[in-house]
Order: structure tokens, then C-alpha cells, then sequence
């Protein structure tokens, strides 16, 4: 590996431990605030509000992070009905070229994700009057992971080496 290369995996494994790390803060969050939800509208017949506006804000991260994390990790769903029937060294250049196209998603995902912050961002959340761009930055955040982990995996396969 050259020393560009070897330094965006690096950083592409180090981000992707730390957006780990955050998720796991996510998700127990989450649960924390769906129980709270669960207990006070069962248990105490009193439904709060905030659980939910929480509950929606946490997922929203926890679903796009962990979906950055699946470019990273490669454990996404993909058909390889076609691309099992090429010959190597095409089925090669077809997984660099749909890198690629994940690494520009990732880049729309940026754009886009900075229009709505932009569009919305006057906003507040209903219940607990938060920003909604709390929720809404979550969008360009996972753009650039997106687009860091798609360029280190195709970085990764055009020197032919396996996903560490």
C-alpha cells in the first residue's frame, strides 16, 4: 500500500471504530427512551411526548451511522447472481465501478443533506422544541462516511487487497 492509501484506511478504520462506539451510545438510548415511553404510558397511565421526538431523533442517527458502516464493513445486501458469472478480472473493474458510484451517493447524500439543513432550518421539533437540524444534519454526516469508507474499499480493491 502507498502512504496515501495506507493513511485513508487508516482513518476510514479509525472513523468506522468511533462511529461504532457511537452507535452502541445510540442504541442504548434509544431502548432507554422507548422503555421510559413504555413505562409511564403502561405502568403509570401517563403517556409522555419527548420519548418519541427522542426516540426519532436517535434513530434517525442510528440508522444512517450503521449504514455507513455497512460500506465500511461490507455487509449490505447485493445480488451477485450476475457478477458470479464474470470472469475475474470483470468482476473486478463491476465492484470498482458500483465503489464508485457508492463513494458519488455518498456525495449527493452531502449535498442534499446540507439543502434540507438549509431548507428547514428555522425549524423546531413539536414537542420539545429542538432544532430540527439535529436530526436533519444526520443525512450529510452519513454522506461523508459514506463517501470515506466507498473510497477506501476502492482504493482497497484496485491494489487487490480484501476488506480488513
Amino acid at each position: 500500500m502507498t502512504t496515501g492509501t495506507n493513511i485513508l484506511e487508516k482513518i476510514s478504520a479509525l472513523v468506522a471504530r468511533l462511529t461504532g462506539i457511537i452507535v452502541v451510545f445510540l442504541c442504548l438510548g434509544l431502548v432507554g427512551s422507548l422503555l421510559i415511553s413504555v413505562f409511564f404510558r403502561y405502568a403509570v397511565g401517563q403517556a409522555l411526548s419527548w420519548p418519541e421526538e427522542i426516540s426519532l431523533i436517535l434513530f434517525t442517527w442510528l440508522v444512517l451511522l450503521a449504514g455507513s458502516l455497512g460500506v465500511r464493513e461490507e455487509f449490505h445486501v447485493k445480488l451477485t447472481v450476475f457478477s458470479s458469472c464474470l470472469p475475474h478480472l470483470y468482476r473486478r473493474i463491476l465492484e470498482m465501478i458500483i465503489k464508485g458510484l457508492t463513494a458519488l451517493f455518498g456525495l449527493i447524500l452531502v449535498y442534499s443533506g446540507i439543502d434540507l439543513v438549509q431548507r428547514t432550518a428555522e425549524h423546531l421539533t413539536p414537542t420539545l422544541r429542538l432544532p430540527l437540524d439535529w436530526v436533519n444534519y444526520a443525512a450529510s454526516v452519513c454522506g461523508i462516511l459514506i463517501f470515506l469508507h466507498a473510497a477506501a474499499a476502492l482504493v482497497r480493491s484496485d491494489k487487490g487487497g480484501a476488506n480488513p
